[in-house]
């Protein structure tokens, strides 16, 4: 498996995967909360780099920026950012269930980074530590194989907006020096994430 698949196999797979979904607690009543959720708004990028341009998911209710010759790709809510050198690669997964925004930044990150599939070997991990975020952040940093015999630098971002949205972003880079500079790159992308009210199919 080249570098490029491995990357690619092992980032939609964790989008696929999610975390704290909302169908655990479809068969429970709860009583009525006593205030409701913070109404989402439209939250705009960041002020961009002049050769970067926006990326709006919206099913998923978010967007990026993205530096010159990076692609993004919907996969239902989620999105499969692709670096221009093949090296890098970005899973984006929204999840506004009730459940996913009670678990604390830290274990949301901690679980999001066990749950990652298609890796190989033990998954070596840094615990969970603060990320700096205009949303509160929390991430872990992790070294793997994935089963194409890839070694991978993995960084697994966990993003949440004021008690209404939390979103994981998987940076999967190629352990190679060559990878350094869109890893860095990759950080930037995931700084300028920003939410906004989701767009259903057919709806407005």
């Amino acid at each position: 498996m080249s570098a490029r698949a491995g990357l690619a196999a092992l980032c939609v797979a964790a989008s696929l995967g999610g975390c704290g979904g909302s169908g655990e607690d479809e068969t429970t009543t709860t009583a009525p909360t006593a205030t409701p959720p913070p109404h989402e708004t439209v939250d705009k990028l960041p002020k961009l780099p002049q050769s970067w341009h926006p990326y709006v998911q919206r099913r998923g209710g978010f967007a990026v920026g993205l530096p010159r010759g990076w692609t993004a790709k919907a996969n239902g809510d989620n999105a499969l950012v692709r670096s221009y050198d093949h090296l890098v690669a970005i899973s984006i997964v929204p999840n506004r269930s009730a459940a996913a925004q009670e678990v604390s930044l830290p274990d949301f990150a901690n679980r999001a980074a066990e749950a990652l599939p298609g890796l190989r070997g033990d998954l070596r991990r840094v615990q969970a530590r603060a990320y700096r975020h205009r949303y509160d952040g929390a991430e872990v940093r992790a070294r793997a194989t994935a089963a194409g015999g890839i070694d991978q630098r993995l960084e697994v971002i966990a993003l949440r907006r004021d008690s209404i949205v939390t979103v994981t972003a998987v940076i999967a880079a190629n352990a190679i020096p060559a990878a350094r500079a869109s890893r860095r790159l990759a950080r930037h992308v995931v700084g300028t994430l920003s939410t906004r009210p989701p767009r259903r199919a057919g709806g407005g």
